[in-house]
This record gives C-alpha cells, structure tokens and sequence, in this order.
C-alpha cells in the first residue's frame, strides 16, 4: 500500500501535459508548412492531401488533449482538496503537515491516514465537509511512503 506526503500531493507531475502539448504544437507546425507547399504547389494534390491528414491528426489530438485537460482539472481540485485536508489534520492532531501521509492522493471516503504511527480511517459526510476519524489497526502493513 502506497502512502503520499503532502510534498507528493503538491507537486505532482505534468510532464504527461507538456509531451502532448509539443505533439501538438508540432503537428501544427506540419500542418503549416504542408499548407504553404500547397498553397505553392497547387497542382500536386499530395500536399493538399498531406493538409487535410495533418489537420485531422491535429483535430484529433487536440480533442484528446481537451478531454484529458478536464480530467486533469477535477484530479487537480480533489488533491487541492487533499492538500487542504493534511493542513487542517496537522493543525487538529498538532503534528507537522510533513508526518501526515494519506493512502490515496485524492480525498474521498474510506481514505487512510497514517498520522505519526497511528493510521485512520476517514469517514465523510455526505456533503464532504465534515469528517469522522475512525482509529484502525493494521496488521503488518506492507506500506511504500511516497514524499
């Protein structure tokens, strides 16, 4: 079982992003130079063929990208969530934020947390606001720490 410190939570990696970013920019870039050769060239139809390739590669790409960026977005707002919830935890239990290690980088019912050597189980309330800390004992826990 994976264990992630609030370091992890708030610095996750976007090098996914930034690849299918250059993939785009560059199919863009494809796309206009394969558009001037045909602008050029206007006789030869590969290049209009090449055009209209690219731009359908960049459409697709860029829905891809879309559809992933609003994913990202709500994964982004439930670790901001997480985040949030390691501070006010560390203020309750009067712990460093950086002892507080939770089993899943987004907050959600039934988390643990693994607060100095104790680990809890969280139970939240329907709207998500409250919270209920139920005290778990685990026994021999395999436990990877994530900092």
């Amino acid at each position: 079982m994976n264990f992630y410190g609030i370091n992890y939570l708030q610095a996750q990696s976007n090098l996914n992003y930034y690849l299918k970013y250059a993939i785009i920019f560059s199919s863009l870039f494809v796309l206009i130079v394969v558009f001037s050769l045909y602008m050029r060239h206007r006789l030869k139809t590969k290049y209009r063929d090449l055009t209209i390739i690219a731009f359908l590669f960049l459409l697709f790409v860029s829905g891809v990208q879309y559809s992933d960026y609003t994913n990202g977005e709500n994964i982004h707002s439930q670790s901001s969530q997480m985040v949030n919830f390691v501070k006010n935890l560390s203020s309750k239990k009067n712990v460093s934020a950086e002892s507080i290690f939770s089993s899943s980088v987004q907050l959600s019912d039934g988390v643990i947390v693994k607060v100095s050597d104790d680990y809890y189980r969280v139970d939240l309330s329907a709207d998500q606001n409250t919270y209920n800390l139920v005290k778990v004992g685990l026994v021999n826990p395999d436990i990877t720490i994530v900092k």
